[in-house]
């Protein structure tokens, strides 16, 4: 029989609770390691050390948090009114900014992302936190049009238990993505960390709890995704569910939830597309389509790879790019001279190097980078060059796949009409960049992309106020905004008949 150890929060420092330990399941028994069962290494990619591990759930253990959530829904946090529901969310986002400098060294060894990314990823996440506790006791009805002696109107009503599953790259915010609006609109939420990198997922995790959000409200539990994915996206409890993950994963999820007929959100990646005007600022767009690309090392829904120069100024921004990328410092995760980190296993550096030779056998240029970066104290980890391409068609490998490395594509283009139809010549449709001045070229443009956000001489522009999300393979739904509160509510419709006198059927 498994013995469960259940761990406390009093005295324990933040870093103390993970590193070189185990990680269990939360749910509202609160943070229980079981002394049985499989556990998967926990590695910092940087370095290839074991810093803990996690435990891989088993139908009961699921089973056991999506019932302790289903009983805290009905028992306590339905009937926690939406103002107290608002400031438990805001006293976890105090919490989450009280421990941000420590949850920024937990995300550097956990997943290697650069200190400084790791540190604006925990401001992020207490932003929109705090954007939702606000939020809670604004969520308003609506009434229907009037009718001679009715009244109807509208209910947004929770689901009751959802299901939130993410990857890595951006584990607090997408913690936040999930939970916050989940929780704001009364739901309770169960939540899948990614298995490679779920420590920060469930520091967060204790800290709502910490902060007085009820347990059994917020719960997480990991494992491979093929395994312990289905047991949350397939169990009867879990109302909706909201997945960020590559398309064959969205796939899966789909199939997993029709059997109980849930809706879902998918954010499911992109290649996204950049089109460059000829009247583009270079000072300001090089930094800026580097930065795009090689930020926490590509690994990146958002990243704008696929770079669409016109003709007459391609040589120029070719070479301008080449030389910078040249400068970029690939180096230790907590080296504050480090540019750019690691890739978060070096499985994962090995498929991006095979993406790239393929890309090189299919006639792309490699103008810089394209190796393993393994230099001196990079060697057990898993670096990777900053990589610029040219000469890139658009039936090239790495004009087609997502990389999710530090790779930029450089496209030419003769006309924007050109430009803009082959941009949305993919299967993907998540973001698009456009960089320029020409304001006809510009709006034309942003009409006619088929992506789901458009930034103009601007990339990587998310903000808890603007809705997020892909088009075509890239998914549906919208994260952030008012429209992640539609997201976890379903509608119900009242309608009372307020007349006194009235014709009867089966009447003689």
């Amino acid at each position: 029989m498994t013995t469960l150890t259940r761990r406390s929060l009093a005295g324990r420092s933040p870093m103390a609770s993970f590193e070189q330990s185990r990680v269990g399941f939360i749910g509202s028994e609160g943070h229980v390691v079981p002394d049985g069962g499989e556990y998967l290494p926990v590695e910092n990619p940087a370095t290839g050390e074991v810093i803990a591990s996690a435990y891989e759930g088993r139908a009961e253990d699921v089973d056991a948090v999506v019932r302790g959530a289903e009983d805290a829904f009905h028992t306590v946090w339905r009937r926690t009114t939406p103002d107290a529901r608002g400031a438990l969310l805001r006293r976890w986002a105090e919490l989450v900014t009280r421990e941000r400098e420590a949850l920024a060294d937990l995300e550097v060894r956990d997943v290697g992302h650069l200190r400084k990314e790791t540190l604006g990823d925990t401001d992020v996440t207490a932003r929109i936190l705090d954007y939702y506790g606000g939020m809670a006791d604004k969520i308003e009805e609506r009434s229907y049009s009037s009718y001679p002696d009715r009244v109807a109107y509208g209910r947004a009503e929770p689901y009751g238990v959802v299901g939130g599953i993410s990857p890595y790259n951006a584990n607090a915010i997408f913690t936040a993505f999930k939970a916050g609006p989940a929780l704001a609109a009364g739901n309770c939420i169960v939540l899948k960390a990614p298995e490679v990198s779920p420590l920060v997922t469930y520091r967060l995790v204790e800290l709502a709890l910490e902060a007085g959000i009820p347990p059994g409200v917020v719960n997480v539990v990991t494992g491979r995704g093929q395994v312990v994915g289905p047991l949350v996206t397939e169990h009867p409890a879990i109302g909706m569910v909201a997945f960020t993950g590559g398309v064959e994963a969205g796939r899966a999820v789909i199939q997993q939830s029709a059997g109980n007929v849930v809706p879902l959100s998918l954010e499911l990646g992109g290649k996204n597309p950049v089109i460059v005007l000829d009247d583009a600022d270079l000072d300001l767009l090089i930094p800026s389509l580097l930065h795009s690309n090689f930020v926490k090392s590509g690994q990146s829904c958002a990243a704008g790879t696929r770079i669409f120069l016109p003709r007459s100024r391609n040589q120029e921004i070719a070479d301008r790019m080449t030389q910078r990328a040249e400068q970029v410092r690939v180096g230790m995760p907590d080296d504050p001279e480090s540019q750019m980190g690691t890739l978060i296993s070096r499985r994962h550096r090995d498929r991006v190097h095979s993406l790239v030779n393929r890309a090189r056998d299919a006639g792309a240029v490699c103008l810089v980078g394209g190796s393993p970066a393994q230099d001196g104290p990079l060697a057990d980890g898993a670096f990777f060059q900053p990589t610029v391409l040219a000469e890139v068609k658009d039936d090239n490998p790495i004009a087609t796949t997502e990389a999710f490395g530090p790779v930029a594509s450089l496209l030419v283009y003769d006309d924007v009409d050109e430009a803009l139809r082959r941009a949305n010549d993919s299967q993907f449709g998540l973001s698009a960049q456009v960089w320029g001045n020409n304001a006809r070229d510009i709006q034309h443009l942003v009409a006619n992309l088929e992506v789901g956000t458009v930034w103009v001489n601007l990339y990587r522009g998310n903000h808890p106020t603007v809705p997020f999300g892909g088009m075509k393979q890239s998914g549906y739904a919208r994260e952030n905004a008012f429209e992640a509160i539609r997201l976890y509510t379903r509608q119900k419709s009242v309608v009372w008949d307020t007349s006194t006198e009235r014709a009867l059927p089966y009447q003689s």
